[in-house]
């Protein structure tokens, strides 16, 4: 997998790694000292962990953590994994049977506190909607979590959120992105929402989605932050008017989308981790999506800066406290 490291909006990266990551999650854990990363893997959900972030997916430290075949079958889209109480949780998707044809949400349980001694499959969250992508947020003041996700709704998708009454429990869920809103979510395999990931800035709460095809040169990020009120309802969520990442053709990173976001090891400092390609992609032809990882800056108010999405090879720094 290529991970890319940046120092910060506009700066160069400084390694680049081969392979594919379709739908890249990683994250940091300061009790083991390790970076976790996950992505997209077919069948098969595969934990990645490495000390150093330029060696998550190229180092020997990984394990296949669960397996289509028993509960659902074939491919198993965009896992990520949180840590709640004194165990880890895998959320992802997939097929009941060939037949059903959708995807279904469901959760892995880790054995233990430390993820690499192995999980195993918990629950469905909810076997009668179709939805992928599903991310978790926590809000420690109150300990409630909230699952939001990207829902297919009348032939599009939507992104919806819920509440979680346990790690494996869903409530009942509400639509709060509606993918017809503006133009540049519908350019291509549209409507479409899809790739949330919560991110928090003081008390502004963001979640950052990707709307569009993820094959397509159009796949972007977009924000929505919430204004208070019920987190349950569509009216406590206000969408960015334009896109806040996209195409950067003078550095040939096309396609940046389906983000997820981790601290530096010392706290100081935000990353996102987002899949692009090297080339167009006029078709929307399936291709490998590689992963660039960089650094997020933020205004003088707390909203996120993203800078541009970057290529080049050399660069000293790394994530703070590494």
């Amino acid at each position: 997998m290529p991970v890319r490291i940046s120092d910060g909006p506009g700066e160069d990266p400084f390694n680049v790694l081969p392979g594919a990551a379709p739908d890249p999650f990683i994250c940091y854990d300061p009790v083991t000292d390790y970076y976790y990363g996950l992505c997209t893997q077919n069948a098969y959900v595969e934990l990645h962990r490495a000390r150093l972030l330029s060696e998550l997916y190229t180092g020997p430290e990984s394990q296949t953590v669960y397996y289509a075949g028993n509960e659902v079958i074939g491919s198993i889209w965009a896992p990520e994994m949180y840590f709640y109480g004194d165990h880890w949780y895998i959320y992802t998707s997939g097929q009941l049977s060939v037949e059903d044809g959708t995807k279904h949400l469901f959760v892995l349980e880790s054995e233990t506190a430390d993820p690499f001694e192995g999980f195993h499959f918990k629950a469905f969250l909810n076997n009668d909607l179709f939805g992928i992508d599903p991310t978790v947020y926590i809000d420690h003041a109150t300990d409630r979590m909230y699952l939001c996700f990207s829902e297919v709704i009348d032939g599009c998708q939507w992104l919806s959120i819920a509440p979680l009454t346990y790690p494996w429990e869903m409530g009942k869920s509400v639509p709060i992105s509606d993918p017809h809103d503006y133009l540049w979510e519908s350019l291509t395999d549209g409507p479409l929402n899809e790739g949330p990931f919560f991110v928090t800035s003081g008390k502004r709460l963001f979640i950052i989605y990707s709307a569009n095809g993820c094959y397509s040169d159009t796949y972007r990020l977009g924000v929505l932050e919430y204004n208070g009120g019920d987190p349950l309802s569509k009216d406590s969520w206000i969408k960015s008017r334009d896109p806040v990442f996209v195409l950067n053709k003078d550095e040939n990173v096309f396609a940046p989308g389906h983000a997820s976001f981790f601290y530096s090891p010392d706290h100081t400092e935000l990353w996102i981790a987002y899949h692009c390609y090297y080339t167009r992609n006029y078709g929307a032809k399936r291709r490998m999506r590689v992963c660039h990882v960089q650094k997020v800056g933020f205004d003088e108010n707390g909203y996120p800066d993203f800078g541009d999405p970057r290529g080049g090879e050399v660069l000293q720094n790394v994530p703070s406290g590494e």
